[in-house]
């Protein structure tokens, strides 16, 4: 009977161990995920050099072109809009540029560059998307020879 009582006796610690592992304990905890705003846009390609070096008898030196480089950009904010400006206060030839190929908003018409902003791309809103820079630049006879050094700035910004 002995021996019986320790098998009863057995069998319950090992049944109340088994619902103790069974009952087990747990816990949560909240997780908050939070997105900032984001605006990020590059250009690609590097630097470039528009060598106006031809002309036809009779005309105006014949316009410099370049489309090697291109612009990409992030945001993740309604009513954006790229605008592009350049440091040069003075120059002495015109410089200008269009988006072509424009995912992810609206290019507007080729922009003569100066150093005020001016609208590029415009409609851009929570998007991915690029554009080629297709870049101009043009000198008159009259203006002689020489250089002007841009360095030219991309922004995205309200619109």
């Amino acid at each position: 009977m002995k021996s019986n009582w320790t098998l009863v006796i057995v069998l319950c610690v090992v049944l109340l161990s088994a619902m103790a592992v069974l009952a087990g304990d747990n816990d949560a905890h909240q997780v908050t995920v939070t997105v900032t705003a984001i605006n990020e846009l590059a250009v690609s390609g590097g630097d470039i050099t528009l060598t106006i070096s031809s002309a036809t008898p009779g005309s105006d030196p014949t316009d410099a072109t370049d489309n090697t480089c291109g612009l990409d950009w992030t945001t993740n904010e309604a009513s954006k809009k790229i605008t592009v400006e350049s440091d040069q206060a003075s120059p002495t030839f015109t410089l200008k540029v269009q988006a072509s190929s424009v995912t992810g908003g609206s290019g507007t018409a080729q922009v003569t560059i100066t150093n005020a902003a001016q609208d590029f791309v415009t409609g851009v809103a929570t998007t991915t998307g690029s554009c080629t820079l297709d870049y101009t630049a043009s000198a008159t006879a009259a203006q002689g020879t020489g250089s002007d050094v841009h360095t030219i700035t991309y922004t995205i910004t309200d619109s």
